[in-house]
């Protein structure tokens, strides 16, 4: 059964939005006061990146598909002020805007530090990375991981601080060295 041109497009829509969602939530939440407000938008921008996703591009770089998205998603947090406008937590629009090229000019630094991190990550062997991991996931702490591997909570504290301290220095590496 052959897939239509619409399927093929829907698919690469999903794979791009859904890989790049992150990014974008960290710029809508740049310009909004609250989280619900930022899941509320979030909903539009994906519609409307769906909807436009018809005129876009496609390039080699992912960060063009974020830069696209996210001047959607600064039109669709102007469209939610509006919207909320006698709310007393709205921002202006001219400080919409100017939050919104700040945010854009630092996405292509985010994805490089992002990068940087997910390349130091790999040196680690698995269990350093799971414990450096699972201290960042919701619902997890070393009590618990200490716990589960018969450790003492303040040893694996230590462990957690020297792994950081090495994830840093890597990540400063990589970007003094332009490898991310």
């Amino acid at each position: 059964m052959t897939r239509s041109r619409k399927d093929l497009q829907y698919d690469q829509f999903v794979s791009l939005f859904a890989r790049y969602e992150r990014a974008v939530r960290g710029f809508v939440r740049s310009l909004l006061p609250s989280g619900q407000d930022v899941d509320d938008v979030m909903q539009e921008v994906g519609l409307a990146c769906w909807r436009k996703f018809g005129g876009f591009e496609p390039t080699e770089t992912a960060a063009d598909f974020v830069r696209w998205s996210c001047v959607i998603a600064r039109f669709e947090v102007l469209r939610h002020r509006r919207k909320c406008a006698r709310d007393r937590l709205v921002l202006s629009e001219e400080l919409i805007e100017i939050l919104a090229v700040d945010a854009e000019a630092r996405l292509e630094t985010a994805e490089t530090e992002r990068k940087a991190v997910e390349l130091c990550l790999q040196e680690f062997r698995r269990p350093e990375r799971q414990l450096l991991l699972s201290v960042h996931t919701p619902g997890d702490s070393i009590a618990r991981i200490a716990t589960e591997l018969g450790q003492k909570a303040r040893r694996l504290y230590s462990k957690v601080n020297v792994l950081r301290d090495l994830i840093r220095e890597c990540v400063r590496r990589r970007l003094a060295e332009g490898e991310a």
